[in-house]
């Protein structure tokens, strides 16, 4: 991987976010219960010193990982200088984020807190980070897959270390395909469809999947695949694209899908209908960060062979791409005590062989944050006899080539999960379209961000 360089000319994403804040500062302490010391750009913070040769500290991580002490004891046993306790958390729209902030506020923020790279712009919008760069984070650069690094790197600033991520993969139950007269994964959306199709009349009750209404993640990522890029920066201002040309492909492509019966809207991705359809074959696939691997297993241990794993299919454009589903970072909030040993210790958890396998077996994360550890770790030796025998690392791995590292996240991310979330349950309930409701849902991203005093304008 080659060390992120700045790219050329225009306002870096850090310094957009930042250009709102000088109008909005009092907006800005006010959100922060006007706590001053954690407020303000990371760069004109007094550097927080390393800990003393003699001195003893304990650091603490917030994750939504329940087996993350199990990891962290890996590094306690070598390092009783530096001790971490790991305290498990909500997932971050469920609580974890409005805990973080309200930490910042009481001046008790943890040492270290998972946050989803989608996360990390709103972070940044209330100061709320340290940069990582100021304590030897880019020491460690050439380490990480380049499109997970560029996640948390702003030019200027880098504002988390890469823990995990998922890229998109394709599982499905090569039993009932065989059934079903389906060859195979398909290698294209176009064949999906066909797939689709043929499943709705092989078996009355079965589909190929169920379709995730109103999941932001989810579209996010087929989008992404398919060569979309919703937000942008140029000249000091963001731009905000959720219709352009990509976006509607896919929102088109599913809308037809949706309106032909083909997909199954009854049982919800999460729900226990859905999970028993995985388990008998009446739900066929699941296109999902590499995460769901974990999950498929747990749902139906005793029968292994059953599934198969795929890249994705691609849109028949010549030019494959793929698209991730997921992921976080190590991220530092501002004013936590021990930043130069948060970063070792954040470091260590994504680059130490020993700390990956933990993960993976402790935690179930999806895909590390280096190819180089993926293809080293528990996941990866030989075949899998529950996914019908296959060694599938190497298939994700060929695809995390294809992710692209232009994708930028907005500043009011979860504002606009929610819109697309709301816009997308009202399309399916009223039959209203699909690519109207990105429209929606833009609209009313570019007034969040309008909103935050940020310069914004509406791309399409």
């Amino acid at each position: 991987m080659k060390v992120p360089i700045p790219p050329p000319g225009g306002m870096s994403r850090r310094g957009l976010l930042r250009a709102g804040l000088t109008a909005s500062a009092l907006g800005s302490t006010a959100a922060l219960g006007g706590c001053a010391a954690t407020v303000g750009p990371a760069e004109d913070r007094p550097l927080v010193p390393p800990k003393g040769p003699d001195e003893n500290i304990t650091l603490t991580y917030w994750t939504w990982w329940p087996g993350l002490q199990a990891v962290a004891d890996i590094w306690n046993a070598e390092h009783p200088d530096i001790q971490v306790r790991a305290v498990t958390i909500p997932g971050g729209l469920d609580g974890g984020y409005a805990k973080m902030f309200n930490s910042l506020v009481a001046g008790n923020q943890p040492d270290l807190a998972q946050v989803e790279f989608f996360q990390i712009p709103s972070f940044l919008l209330e100061n709320g980070l340290e940069d990582l760069g100021r304590y030897g984070a880019l020491e460690y650069a050439d380490r990480y897959d380049e499109w997970q690094w560029l996640q948390a790197s702003y030019v200027g600033g880098h504002y988390g270390v890469p823990v995990d991520s998922g890229p998109l993969t394709y599982f499905y139950r090569a039993d009932k395909y065989e059934e079903w007269g389906i060859d195979g994964a398909p290698a294209t959306w176009e064949e999906y469809a066909e797939a689709a199709r043929r499943v709705a009349a092989a078996e009355d009750g079965a589909f190929i999947e169920s379709f995730p209404v109103g999941d932001a993640d989810w579209l996010a990522g087929m989008c992404m695949q398919a060569g979309a890029r919703w937000f942008s920066t140029e000249g000091g201002e963001w731009s905000v694209n959720l219709v352009d040309d990509a976006s509607v492909r896919v929102a088109e492509f599913w809308e037809g899908l949706v309106r032909e019966g083909v997909l199954n809207l009854t049982h919800a991705v999460w729900s226990t209908g859905w999970y028993q359809g995985l388990q008998q074959g009446t739900i066929g696939t699941w296109t999902v960060g590499s995460w769901g691997d974990a999950i498929i297993r747990g749902n139906d241990p005793d029968n292994p062979g059953r599934w198969k794993v795929s890249s994705m299919p691609q849109w028949d454009d010549g030019q494959r791409r793929e698209g991730t589903w997921g992921g976080s970072a190590s991220a530092v909030l501002s004013g936590a005590p021990h930043p130069h040993e948060a970063v070792l210790f954040a470091n260590w958890l994504s680059t130490d062989q020993r700390a990956v396998d933990a993960m993976i077996t402790e935690c179930g994360i999806g895909w590390a944050a280096s190819e180089e550890l993926n293809g080293n770790s528990v996941r990866n030796q030989g075949p899998d006899p529950y996914f019908s025998e296959q060694n599938y690392t190497s298939t994700i791995a060929e695809a995390t080539e294809y992710i692209p590292t232009d994708w930028e996240w907005g500043p009011t991310l979860s504002s606009t999960k929610d819109h697309i979330g709301d816009a997308f349950r009202s399309a399916v309930a009223d039959g209203t379209s699909f690519v109207d409701a990105l429209a929606v849902a833009q609209e009313r991203t570019v007034d969040d961000i309008r909103n935050k005093g940020l310069s914004v304008r509406s791309a399409s």
